[in-house]
Parts: C-alpha cells; structure tokens; sequence
C-alpha cells in the first residue's frame, strides 16, 4: 500500500510538471485573423496582372494574321487555355493578362494561316515580350550572352612581344599586340582575353591540359599567322563584335577541345577538321574543306560558308545557312538535322547518314545523290536540285513538303508521305507514280500544288499562294477564326481558362468586421469575352453561381468596368430575366446601371432570387441543412464599338456586394473603387480604413479585406470558422504580403484543416 501512495505521489507531480510545460509552451493564444500584422500595401491578390507582348515576323503571311494562343501549362499535357488574339507583320499581340500568382511559366503557341505552328515556353513576369519568327538563324539567341570584359577579373595584363600563361592566371591584352603566346598547361594553365585591341600573334604554343582558354571579347581582334592547334579541354570563345582570323592550318585534336563563335568575322585559312564540338552563332569562313571527325560535333546557328568541300563523319544540326562551294559527303551514320537554309553548288552524297528537315531548305545545284539511307522531309521543308538518283528512301510527315528536280531516277524506292515531287516534265527515269505511296505525289512543274512560302530560310519558296480562306475578310484565315462568317467577331477568350471557375468570396459588415469565415458570399465565376480581329473587345460573356450565402442579409452583387462609359455599352442581358425583382436597381435602356458614367452591370439585387431553395440565411454553409443549388446567371453584354482590352482591363473586373439591399453601402475587392452610387461618407468609419485621396479602399486599420478573388473554386470554411482557421497558409499568405504560400487555397499537403472546410451533405 505505501509503495502504491508512492506511485500515486510522483505521477501527481509528473502531471504537474506536464502542465506546466504545456502551459509555458501555450503561452500566445492561438492567432486569429485579428492578430494578423499585414503589410499595409498587400492588396491580397492571389493573382497577378502581366503586359504580354507577343509579335511574328512571318513574311510569308504578310495580309493575314496568325494567332496567339496563351496557356497556363504545356497544351500536350493538358494546359488550360487562358486567351488567344490576333499577331501580324508589325502588329504584336499585346494586352493584359491575369494569371495566379503561383504560376511561373506560360506556354506560347503561334498557329498561321497555312496551319504551321510554333511553341514557346515563357517565364511569367511583369512585362512579357517575345517575337515568333520564320528565320531560325539562331543569331538572335546569341543576344542574350552574359559577355566578358576587360575591366575586371584581369590578373596581368600583357606587354612586350611574348607572354606565358600559367598559374591558373587571366592575362588581358588591352593594347596592341604582336608577338607569340606559350600555354604551360602543366603549370596551371590559364586564361588569355583579347578586347579592345589587336593581336597579331605568330604562333600559339602548347594549347592543351584542363585550363587553358582563349576569349576574344566585342572590340578585339585576333589574328594568328601560323598554324594553330587546340589539345585536351582547350576552349576558344570568340564574341559578337569581335574578329578573329586563322591564316595557317586550325586543328582541334581533342573531343575535348571546343570553339562557340558569336563573331560575324571568323576566317579559317586552310582545311578544318575538328575533333572537338563546335557551335556558331555568328559567321564562320572556311576557305579549304571541312571535316567533322568522330570526335566532333557541329551546331550551326548563324552563318557558315565552306570553299570546298564538306565532309560529315559525325553529327550536325543547321539553324541558320551553310554554303558549300563544292561536294557534300554524309556519312558513318552521322545524325543531321536541317531546319533552315543549306545551299550546296556541285554534288550532295547523303550516304549512310540519317538527314532529316524540318521547314527546312535544301538547294544543290548538281545532283543529290541518296545511297542506302533515307532522307526525312518533315512540315514544308524543300529540295531544290539539277538531278536526283534515288537509291534510299524520301519520307515526308507533317504538313506537306516539297521536292523540285529537272530529271529524277528513282531505282527501286519509294517517296512515302505528304511530299510533293515534281519534275520538269511530270515523268521519272527507272519508275512510275507507283513509287510514290501515302499522299506522296508526282507532278510536272506546271501543276505545282503544294505552296512553301519564301522566309529567311528559304529563299525559293514553291507554288503559288492562293491564300488561306478568309470567308468574313477581317483578315483571321477561316481555319483560325472562331467566327469565321462574323467580320465583327474572331476569338473566344477564358478567364481563369475555358471551362474553368474562379471565386468571390465576401464578409457582408463593412464597415464593420465580420467573423471572417468569408462565406457571406461565396461566388463562382467564368468570364466569356469575345475579341475581333484587332484584339478588342465586342463582347462579355461571363456566368455566375452563387456556391454559398452564409449571411442573414439579403445582399445584390454586380460589378464595374472601370475604364469603359455607360455609353460605350450597346446592351445587356441577364439569363435568367428575373434575376432584380426588388426594384431598386434602375437601369438604362440598353441593360447598364443607370445614373453611371462607368459600365455597371448588376447581376442579381437579392441573392434569394438566384438560390433555387427555401432556405432564406445561412445557405451551404452548416450541417444538417439541406444543400441549395442555384441559378447560374448568364451575362451578354455587348459594346456598341468594340473597345480596348487595356480599357476594359482584365476579368473579374471590379466585382461588388451591394449590401442587404441598399443600394449606396458596396463591398468590393482591396483598393477597388467604389461605383459612383456609393455612400462614399462610409469611408473611414467603423472597421473602415479607406482613404479614397491616397487609392485606399475596403481594407481595416490592421489591412484586412472584406472581399478576395480566388484564380480557382474556392472551398470556404464552415459557418463562424474564421478562413485561418481551415486554409492554415492564408496567415502566412497575408503576413508576407504575399510572398510565401501564393496558392495557400489549394488542397495540397499540409495546406488545410479539413474538418473545418464545408462539406456537402
């Protein structure tokens, strides 16, 4: 018994202990709303307001538009599509477009009228610019290279006639120079900068090891006289302004060896055969052969002209022009890719390569000759040659390509796929329209069908453009036009994406506060707005469901178009009709608030007239009631001259409480203005803040809302369960002003507490 009092004894005080560990540990409530220390600035925007600025530089379209496609994600797995407009020569797309905060990267997509399209993925900034254009010569990318100078990072700078790179040091030549260079790559090796000067260097020694590296910066030139080798990890770099010139033999002896020329000025004075990779964004000048080895790769970008010949034993890709004056040789089952312009005056042997073009051009002015392979011709590319001997394969995909000969022999092959071959005289050597299977066609010169516009690329072109369909003639090709019959109508635009919601939701006190479960008015919405073909604005179409009403209040809802005028708008119309039955709205006769010099549309004055239920307070949002549904309410407000998107701003717009059916209190979205029908003496009373002077409007002295736009359908909390309280990121959302947990709405781990967010029942 006394070891049982014992053992009763030291739990007490175990418990006691615990307590008060729990009790120093809990020491802060719990924090609610209130207790929230908000930036006084945050606008509790959950989304963000970008200027997109998309251009094309399609010569071939000039007359007719491309369009602009805007997606949230990468439209092969299943991006939403956010909104599309009209691109032309010299006529960007550019608007306002709304996107959640949380999102990082947008998906561009072009599509012209001949149905060509391309892709681009772009990071979401405040102001987004990019240029879609038919010339792939790479150049542009170049443009963008972070380019050393000479004003720092120089160790020694060199003088006299001779200098020895060593010690892992970076030597800079910044005055004129004339003499030899010895790399000790055993010693460490090093860095040699040209710029801003001339070197006129007789030879370079020893260029070899794992740390030697020659750059010659915008302004500087380079000229070496002798023969020059490149061994080990060796790098040269030559940038965009700079001039670099190879007047005895250049060779790259190592796979590990590299040259990037960014230069329009790069000579090579003799035969190159490089072992190593080589990438060029500027113009590259070969006056004997080139011979890409086992070792080597080439990736051409800008401009590349070789005096004789080119001989391929390992892989290249073409984004921009090469030009060689002699014979071409593809072999050892080097992979090429040509996308843009490879112009070849005597013979092109494709051997046991595999040659594929993709909108790309091919121009031999000889015979081409395709031995035991197959070339791939893939969305408008062309060949243009004297002759072709057929004995492999041609296989088109795409969109159809083209194949123009004087006189083909086919022996044995077969051209299979959308390609268009024609001959001069309709006819082949050693072979007949049998050959030519899968859409695969022979024609003559004179029944041309296909048509390939000329481009930066391709200098020819082929056929002649009838043009794409443009039945209404508002310049949007019918294949790309949403209203192809309708002139005054081309694209259908999504907010926050086609077939996708998002959600208002309100506390309905202002000016004083609420219990901050924000569900007095849980509002989804899609916005529908029609554009033409200069991108403005003929109509809104957006739908409206009123998901919950946790409120007493018989509260109306509409919103404001801020930058447009009543009288801009032709006329509106409500589906259901009756959607203001409690005659206190007055409107105009085209459907607009009346006594408004700003575009007001009010879309219910009661929300009992759109809740399909009896239940007149607290609807879906307590237990053991039964669930509503509601009217989805169709807005088609239509302008009377199509308006600018700038002017009409992006959706939701300036979307409002009027509350419990009096008509001067609104509730609208942080630093949104009131509508001119507002009881402005309101400001500053109560929980108020607002300071109309300074833009302030709808926030409390501790800057919490009474309004917030969610880019998605927003699941609120139960009735009198403050939002903080089931969405656990929205304190942190609101203290950082919005930095951490931009998509605290979402059902991620660890976002939620669900027991706290409404079910229905």
């Amino acid at each position: 018994m006394k070891a049982l009092k014992i053992l009763l004894v030291l739990l007490a005080i175990l418990t006691v202990l615990s307590s008060c560990r729990k009790n120093n540990s809990d020491s802060q409530p719990a924090k609610t709303i209130f207790d929230l220390k908000v930036p006084a600035s945050f606008n509790w925007e959950s989304s963000r307001e970008v200027n997109l600025n998309v251009a094309v530089d399609f010569s071939s379209q000039v007359g007719l538009l491309s369009r602009i496609f805007v997606y949230d994600n990468d439209p092969a797995q299943g991006g939403n599509l956010l909104l599309s407009g009209s691109a032309g020569y010299n006529y960007p797309f550019d608007t306002k477009l709304k996107v959640p905060t949380a999102l990082t990267k947008i998906y561009l997509v072009v599509t012209s009228g001949n149905g060509s399209t391309q892709q681009a993925e772009v990071n979401v900034s405040d102001n987004i610019t990019y240029t879609f254009s038919s010339s792939k010569s790479g150049i542009k990318s170049a443009g963008g290279i972070n380019e050393p100078d000479c004003s720092s990072g120089c160790d020694v700078t060199v003088t006299g006639n001779s200098v020895t790179v060593n010690n892992g040091k970076t030597y800079c030549i910044t005055s004129n120079f004339t003499g030899t260079v010895n790399f000790e790559f055993w010693n460490g090796g090093g860095t040699l900068k040209v710029c801003g000067a001339t070197a006129n260097i007789s030879s370079i020694n020893s260029f070899g090891g794992t740390n030697t590296a020659i750059i010659v910066t915008s302004g500087g030139t380079l000229n070496v006289s002798n023969s020059f080798s490149m061994d080990g990890n060796a790098s040269l770099t030559i940038y965009a302004t700079a001039h670099a010139h190879f007047n005895g033999g250049f060779n790259m002896n190592t796979a590990g060896s590299n040259l990037t020329n960014y230069s329009p000025d790069c000579t090579i004075g003799s035969t190159f055969s490089p072992n190593g990779p080589v990438v060029n964004f500027g113009t590259i000048a070969v006056n004997g052969d080139y011979n890409i080895n086992g070792g080597s790769t080439l990736a051409n970008a800008g401009i590349l002209n070789i005096g004789q010949s080119f001989n391929a034993n390992h892989d290249f890709t073409n984004t921009g022009t090469i030009e060689v004056q002699q014979t071409v040789n593809l072999n050892s089952n080097c992979v090429v890719e040509n996308d843009c312009k490879f112009i070849v005056h005597q013979t092109f042997n494709s051997n046991t390569a595999n040659f594929t073009m993709n909108d790309g051009y091919l121009k031999i002015f000889q015979t081409l000759n395709i031995n035991a392979s197959s070339i791939k011709l893939q969305n408008q590319s062309e060949v243009v040659a004297q002759n072709i001997m057929l004995n492999g394969g041609l296989i088109g995909s795409g969109s159809k390509s083209s194949v123009k000969t004087t006189i083909a022999t086919i022996n044995g092959s077969r051209v299979n796929g959308p390609i268009e071959f024609a001959t001069q005289n309709g006819t082949i050597s050693n072979g007949n329209a049998s050959n030519f299977i899968n859409g695969a066609t022979l024609v003559s010169w004179a029944n041309i069908q296909n048509y390939i516009p000329t481009g930066a690329c391709n200098p020819d072109g082929i056929g002649t453009n009838p043009g794409p369909t443009d039945t209404d003639g508002d310049g949007v090709p019918d294949n790309l036009d949403d209203y192809p019959n309708d002139a005054t109508r081309a694209y259908n635009n999504y907010y926050p994406g086609k077939n996708q919601f998002g959600s208002l939701a309100f506390e309905d006190l202002w000016p004083g506060y609420g219990d901050y479960d924000m569900n007095d008015a849980v509002i989804d919405y899609n916005y529908w707005y029609v554009t033409n073909a200069q991108n403005k604005v003929v109509d809104l179409k957006p739908k409206f469901y009123l998901r919950a009403a946790g409120a007493t209040l018989r509260n109306g809802f509409g919103f404001q178009l801020d930058g447009v005028a009543a009288a801009a708008v032709q006329s509106v119309s409500l589906t259901p009709a009756n959607t203001l039955r409690n005659h206190y709205i007055n409107l105009a006769a085209t459907g607009v608030e009346n006594n408004q010099p700003n575009a007001v549309v009010i879309v219910f004055d009661n929300w009992i007239n759109v809740a399909q239920t009896g239940i007149t307070g607290l609807y879906n949002t307590v237990k053991d009631v039964p669930y509503g549904i509601s009217d989805t309410v169709f807005v088609n407000l239509h302008f009377a001259t199509p308006q600018s998107q700038s002017a009409v701003g992006a959706p939701p717009y300036n979307p409002f409480l009027i509350k419990d059916m009096n008509r001067t209190v609104e509730i609208h979205l942080p630093d949104h203005v009131p509508t001119a029908l507002a009881d402005q003496s309101l400001f500053g009373t109560g929980n108020d803040n607002s300071i109309p002077a300074s833009g302030r409007y709808y926030k409390s002295s501790s800057n919490l809302p009474w309004g917030i736009n969610i880019p998605m359908k927003f699941d609120y909390t139960w009735e009198r369960v403050q939002i903080i309280n089931g969405h656990l990121h929205f304190g942190a959302w609101a203290e950082s002003g919005g930095v951490q947990y931009p998509d605290w709405y979402k059902n991620l781990s660890g976002y939620r507490d669900a027991t706290n967010i409404y079910v229905k029942p």
